[in-house]
């Protein structure tokens, strides 16, 4: 079984889902809203969301005038996706498919932009998923990510069990996705640290766990063989690891090749191209070629 089928099974759970509601990244929808701010988007652009869960992205996409497609490989958050994206009243602007996004069901140059949140580390070949990636964007289509990023090991009994559900055990540096990005054939244009988010997930995970073990306690909550007096340990470890920088959450933005991004102009306003966007100070500049 691969990661992603391991990662999907475990998210399905009714009790992750407690903990954790729709969204399942750090920073949650404010995160997704600066991921794709970064792309300047424009109304009516095509939008593929990679590993899309259930639907939260691809609403926010829609809702912003963008065509969006989810794709995930679980059936089930598919289907809880369809059913949230009627109930948003935005189906006309929703297209979406199950399917393994390692082999995607696209033409080529399909799409303006390409999201993927929180899932890329979870393949068993990234390298070659960015090189699908690249195949099914138009030249000039721009890419966002974010995920989580570790230096060195994890201890044992932390990488055991936040493994499933916190992207890490695939993870590799914020310099490792550049490379996985450059050697694709992208052009990296800005790298953000979001290890922030880190903190203010595990802060909401804490309280939510105060909730379910009262719940396990009053019989409220089935018992789902949860030990919630380690899972808020193990909390407090990765708290340290991200204050150590051992464990950061990052957000990148590349193209295929230089990005063709034009501002949706006023009414009567004259249109200009937009500036391209220069990168950011990042632990790798590719300008300079140290990548």
């Amino acid at each position: 079984m691969s990661t992603t089928a391991c990662c999907s099974e475990f998210y399905e759970q009714d009790w992750v889902r407690a903990l954790l509601d729709d969204s399942f990244h750090p920073g949650g929808p404010a995160l997704t809203a600066r991921t794709i701010e970064s792309l300047a988007l424009t109304r009516g652009e095509r939008v593929l969301d990679l590993a899309c869960g259930t639907g939260t992205t691809v609403i926010e996409l829609a809702t912003r005038g963008l065509h969006a497609t989810g794709m995930d490989a679980s059936a089930s958050s598919i289907e809880r996706a369809r059913t949230r994206v009627h109930e948003a009243r935005v189906g006309d602007a929703v297209s979406l498919v199950v399917g393994d996004v390692q082999t995607m069901p696209f033409a080529d140059a399909s799409f303006d932009a390409v999201l993927c949140e929180c899932a890329l580390s979870t393949f068993a070949d990234p390298a070659a998923l960015m090189r699908e990636t690249l195949r099914v964007l138009r030249p000039g289509g721009r890419l966002g990510l974010s995920d989580m990023a570790v230096y060195g090991e994890l201890p044992p009994d932390l990488a055991r069990l936040a493994g499933p559900w916190a992207c890490v055990q695939g993870a590799p540096t914020v310099e490792g996705y550049q490379r996985w990005l450059l050697d694709a054939g992208f052009r990296l244009l800005s790298t953000a640290d979001e290890s922030a988010t880190l903190h203010q997930m595990a802060r909401d995970l804490k309280r939510k766990l105060v909730v379910l073990g009262l719940g396990q306690v009053t019989g409220v909550v089935a018992d789902q063989e949860i030990d919630v007096a380690e899972l808020r340990t193990r909390l407090d470890q990765a708290r340290a690891l991200v204050d150590a920088g051992t464990v950061q959450y990052v957000r990148v933005a590349a193209s295929r090749g230089r990005p063709q991004v034009v501002a949706s102009p006023e009414p009567d306003a004259e249109v200009e191209p937009a500036a391209p966007q220069a990168p950011s100070a990042a632990p790798c500049d590719p300008s300079t070629g140290c990548c």
